[in-house]
């Protein structure tokens, strides 16, 4: 083989190696998907922002803003979740809902249990249909449960939709992952500030009482951060 033929076949092959790793880059091998609400947007962002210098994970946002799982007007999720988790395949799957499901269990300001089991017996099928779903396409499941709220009549309505999650999406194999405890103070009540990932006190829930700040959903995304590779390397041990 002469020099020219060499130099070539050298050249051609280091355009094939770039272009592998390229590819490679262009198509990260780790993918986390959103679904969910307003709150599943604001947790997408943080995970943005916590994967942003790793080229090898990709964030899917399939969140939709104003839905739940009580309404199908403006997105029927029990009805999409299996086509999304299709189109997704091998991706984990982290799920956030509650914001725009308060439950309508309540007579003269309390809980009626009569109520609460009927609207838990029709609840509970659309979080089986939409856990089900997303495991059909996807190697783990995480579902997130939605945390404490300033209000305290909202806080006790979210803490209900919060068993519900917990128990439907844990029985449908799901991992189940409580935010409550990431946003409480000492005594385990409300509070809009805390330790941000610097260390330093920030606001940590926004306005409304319900969404965080970015601060917020960054602790939010890095917590569940070990859930995620979990899901998507299995260690011996899950993470807790």
């Amino acid at each position: 083989m002469n020099i020219a033929r060499r130099d070539a076949l050298l050249a051609a092959v280091a355009c094939t190696l770039f272009g592998l790793s390229s590819a490679r880059a262009a198509d990260p091998s780790n993918r986390v998907l959103v679904v969910g609400d307003s709150q599943a947007q604001g947790l997408a962002g943080g995970f943005q922002r916590q994967l942003l210098r790793d080229r090898t994970w990709r964030v899917i946002d399939q969140s939709h803003i104003s839905t739940g799982l009580v309404s199908s007007v403006r997105f029927d999720w029990p009805a999409s979740a299996l086509s999304i988790a299709d189109k997704e395949r091998g991706a984990v799957a982290v799920v956030m809902f509650g914001a725009n499901d308060r439950p309508p269990i309540r007579s003269k300001g309390a809980i009626d249990p009569q109520r609460a089991d009927t609207f838990a017996a029709s609840y509970c099928a659309h979080i089986r249909a939409v856990a089900a779903g997303l495991k059909h396409g996807c190697p783990e499941v995480v579902w997130v449960g939605h945390p404490i709220v300033r209000d305290p009549v909202y806080a006790e309505d979210m803490a209900f939709l919060n068993q519900l999650f917990e128990a439907e999406a844990i029985a449908c194999g799901a991992r189940w992952f409580p935010s409550w405890p990431l946003f409480v103070d000492k005594d385990g009540q409300y509070s809009a500030h805390g330790k941000a990932l610097d260390g330093q006190t920030a606001r940590l829930r926004a306005d409304d009482g319900v969404h965080l700040t970015p601060a917020g959903y960054d602790i939010l995304a890095n917590a569940l951060l070990p859930e995620v590779r979990y899901g998507l390397a299995g260690p011996l041990t899950p993470p807790t």
